[in-house]
């Protein structure tokens, strides 16, 4: 049976993966349970539910010394770790705290992108949330049915490189697994790659240096956060291929002095089947997609 030190030390750090790691990740993943994410960094996100939790009617600082998660109570501790489950489900408006806890702070609110007084979202609003972007795909997929398929003299012109037009605009719903990346027990690294996958649009590619570029970090890395991708297919590892065309690695293996890896049919598979082309010499056809925000 636990103790009682350990109870309270699994409380403190569940209260530092929630504010160091899950609520920035949910950030970064601009999570459609906020309508918007006034902060993104750790220390914004301690600052805003500790003085709602802990200093009340104050800053936190004058109510507890720092580190602030050795020198909470349990009570403290668990307020603060279900407000921050609130602020992920919707059911608290994290631009109404962060201008409460400036206000505390002499600091006046931010621009509110909500109603004032208004703290939660209701639950057929958050059902509305989810089901959007199913809707706005299902209107684009009626569209495109109606429209004329394209000529094959017309494909034909276009085997040099993908046609967008061409490319299967299917829209993906990630809200699911863009919250199950926030809630997981991967690294802040490995949690920002994985989110970014989910912005590769379906019948496109990018890199793992086009990855590498955008967090300034390195194609090596973002291939070690890929290993072990928990939610393929539906995070679209198989998306991302080295530059110059080749397919890098799947499932842990990469094909090395010419061979391919284990698992190469398999992702050129996925591809083919979304609408990516290859060449003869099964090279990817196009430049890679590089948009991400």
């Amino acid at each position: 049976m636990a103790t009682p030190d350990s109870d309270l030390i699994q409380l403190q750090n569940e209260w530092k993966e929630m504010f160091q790691k899950t609520l920035p990740a949910a950030a970064t993943s601009k999570s459609p349970f906020q309508s918007k994410w006034p902060v993104h960094v750790d220390h914004c996100f301690a600052r805003i539910i500790l003085d709602s939790t802990v200093g009340i009617d104050a800053p936190w600082m004058e109510k507890v010394k720092s580190p602030a998660y050795k020198n909470m109570s349990r009570q403290q501790l668990e307020n603060s770790i279900e407000l921050g489950r609130k602020i992920l489900n919707g059911e608290a408006d994290l631009v109404e705290l962060d201008n409460r806890s400036l206000e505390l702070r002499g600091k006046g609110p931010k621009a509110s992108g909500t109603a004032s007084g208004k703290m939660t979202v209701s639950p057929g609003k958050r059902k509305r949330i989810e089901n959007e972007a199913i809707k706005d795909g299902e209107e684009k997929e009626t569209k495109k049915r109606k429209s004329p398929p394209p000529s094959s003299e017309l494909v034909e012109s276009k085997s040099s490189q993908i046609s967008e037009d061409f490319v299967d605009k299917k829209v993906e719903d990630f809200t699911r697994y863009l919250n199950k990346i926030a809630l997981s027990t991967k690294t802040s690294f490995q949690k920002k790659v994985l989110t970014l996958l989910c912005q590769v649009p379906r019948g496109r590619y990018t890199t793992y240096s086009a990855i590498a570029k955008h967090l300034s970090s390195s194609p090596r890395a973002v291939g070690n956060a890929l290993r072990n991708n928990p939610f393929a297919p539906h995070v679209p590892c198989h998306r991302v291929l080295a530059t110059g065309g080749g397919l890098g690695g799947f499932h842990g293996s990469w094909g090395k002095n010419g061979k391919e890896g284990l698992h190469d049919d398999k992702k050129r598979k996925l591809l083919r089947e979304e609408g990516v082309r290859f060449d003869g010499r099964g090279k990817v056809v196009g430049s890679p997609w590089e948009g991400f925000s």
